[in-house]
């Protein structure tokens, strides 16, 4: 359980950035309202949620019943996604809304070598083990038997390919224990082999993919009864899937096979999902808008665009360090909003200046000296590899915001954008260069003169 720092040496355990941050969490800062033009009711409007009289939220099968919605949502590295996700997943997930599952494909798939087909599997897994811990939950005994059967007919022909005798075996027939027993037994197998070598993980998924039309039919069917099932003994409306931590596969080539080259099969998967979208891979929206909803994600904002300070933003940043930091280890209110302004409104960035900030502090406090010093490195860090062509349009980004113009896209910023040159705001209108540069001699040198 993470706690409070209250000396300098706790400071590193309490801005560890990899932590999952969910709304139960002690550190978690709702940052509702303070991303300029994105709100909340955006991602449940795109899932046909509403709220009722009382404020709670609520989806209404009966008259969205033809159509699942697939929200792609976007957004910069750092920016609060998985957090904010998870709050998502907690104010949904009752029995006048959605059956939430959560797949973590950081956290639970092998980052190096990844395909939609174990993303799937992932789904399937998760939803059955949740499924599972409902004691008083039945599902009708023929998709059960349907998917053990199927998955047990792929589960041979992919022993017979790889000639073996005791792998993938077991769960072909309804299991006596519970409803789900043989069916977990099957997907545990499945996501073993696709996290395992590479020559077995690449048969089973094209055992898979080349029997895909019938894997996705027998998927639908099985959500379909799933969902009649969870409105039956009055557990949800409908399932939904959050599926997150694409962005930290170890190529952006497979961000971009999975997602733009296997848009096709993703089409096919008729379930309520939120798919979280690499940065690199928002300019494909007018692409993948044929058949599902793209949103972007921003920072917070804690400027505008013509430099004048957004309150409300600092202060939630002023909330969300006093979670994890005394106020005690800091020389004064200054300290912490110059590490705010320097964040440009990104959690993660501001976690990093803190945890560096503390490994300069001479003493006992986080100074003004040590929090310099902190930037510095990080700036220099940042600067690193920036090119002319990237100088340019970080000329062109200051001169335009001076003149209150959007910056229109281009290859240029994209790469910008995937680096943390640039950081983006309100729906990716508002652009400007991230706070850290503006400290280089790089930038003193190539931009503001």
């Amino acid at each position: 359980m993470s706690f409070k720092a209250t000396s300098i040496e706790e400071i590193d355990q309490a801005v560890k950035f990899n932590e999952p941050i969910g709304p139960d969490h002690p550190f978690f800062t709702d940052f509702t309202g303070m991303r300029g033009e994105f709100e909340d009711r955006i991602v449940y409007r795109n899932l046909n949620v509403r709220r009722n009289a009382n404020g709670q939220l609520t989806f209404n099968p009966a008259i969205n019943s033809s159509h699942k919605s697939l929200l792609f949502l976007g957004g910069m590295r750092g920016s609060g996604k998985t957090s904010e996700l998870a709050k998502y997943a907690k104010e949904m997930h009752h029995k006048d809304c959605f059956f939430c599952v959560t797949c973590n494909i950081d956290t639970e798939l092998d980052l190096n070598a990844l395909e939609y087909m174990d993303v799937l599997i992932l789904q399937l897994d998760n939803l059955t083990k949740q499924l599972d811990a409902i004691p008083r939950l039945m599902v009708d005994k023929g998709i059960i038997g349907k998917m053990e059967d199927w998955f047990g007919q792929r589960q041979k022909e992919i022993k017979n390919e790889l000639k073996l005798k005791s792998k993938l075996e077991g769960g072909t027939s309804v299991s006596t224990k519970n409803v789900f027993f043989g069916l977990l037994d099957i997907f545990a197998k499945f996501k073993t082999s696709v996290n395992g070598s590479q020559e077995r993980a690449s048969v089973v998924r094209t055992n898979l993919k080349n029997n895909f039309i019938v894997f996705a039919d027998i998927f639908n069917e099985f959500i379909s009864e799933i969902n009649i099932s969870l409105r039956e003994y009055e557990i949800a409306q409908e399932v939904l899937f959050i599926v997150d931590g694409l962005e930290k596969t170890m190529s952006a080539d497979v961000r971009r096979r999975i997602i733009i080259d296997e848009q096709n099969r993703i089409e096919k998967i008729k379930a309520y999902t939120i798919f979280t979208l690499p940065i690199e891979l928002v300019d494909q929206r007018p692409n993948l808008t044929r058949f599902c909803s793209v949103e972007v994600f921003p920072f917070v904002k804690i400027q505008e665009r013509d430099g004048e300070i957004n309150n409300s933003g600092y202060n939630a940043f002023k909330n969300f360090i006093d979670k994890r930091i005394d106020r005690s280890l800091f020389e004064n209110a200054k300290v912490i909003e110059k590490a705010i302004y320097y964040s440009g409104g990104s959690p993660r960035e501001l976690l990093k200046i803190l945890e560096m900030a503390a490994f300069y502090v001479d003493g006992n406090i986080i100074n003004n000296k040590a929090l310099d010093k902190a930037i510095h490195r990080l700036a220099n860090q940042t600067a690193q590899f920036l090119d002319m062509p990237m100088i340019q349009k970080l000329k062109e980004i200051e001169k335009n915001n001076q003149e209150g113009r959007d910056t229109l896209y281009d290859d240029t910023i994209q790469k910008m954008l995937e680096n943390l040159y640039i950081m983006e705001y309100n729906s990716g209108t508002y652009k400007r260069v991230n706070p850290l540069l503006e400290v280089t001699k790089i930038y003193e040198d190539y931009v503001k003169n």
